[in-house]
């Protein structure tokens, strides 16, 4: 089964970088994954960036460039994809049951890096979350 990943109103915005999936990256409260890359991606923290009018859906780019050495743009991307499931686990049991029953991913409106990569990186952070029920279950017997 192959799932597009595009922030709309249909049963898949749930999955978007644009979702609300709330959660905390330090002290700093982010509504959206996008919130926290757009407000880390130049490597350096954009206040201003971040203290905009985040809300589901709405993408607001930063402006102090993207880091990319080492594809540390696509590694914080993840960190974040991470962080906002590990921080809503009813949405990550749902990601996780995508991933085991073998859907594929895309995100084909995207023009850029992420048509390509933002579903091999939500693809990576649903294998590795169920990964971790995997062991947290065989910890438990």
């Amino acid at each position: 089964m192959i799932m597009n990943i595009w922030y709309t109103t249909d049963e898949n915005a749930w999955l978007s970088n644009l979702a609300y999936r709330p959660f905390f990256y330090g002290r700093q409260y982010y509504t959206s994954v996008e919130q926290a890359y757009q407000s880390w991606k130049s490597g350096k923290f954009d206040r201003y960036t971040y203290s905009r009018n985040w809300s589901a859906g709405r993408k607001i780019q930063g402006n102090k460039g993207t880091k990319t050495d080492n594809d540390w743009n696509l590694v914080l991307m993840g960190r974040f994809i991470y962080m906002s499931f590990e921080a809503n686990p009813e949405q990550a049991e749902k990601l996780v049951e995508l991933v085991r029953k073998g859907v594929t991913f895309t995100h084909v409106q995207d023009k850029g890096i992420w048509r390509r990569m933002f579903p091999v990186v939500l693809t990576a952070v649903g294998k590795f979350l169920m990964e971790q029920d995997c062991k947290q279950r065989a910890s438990q017997s």
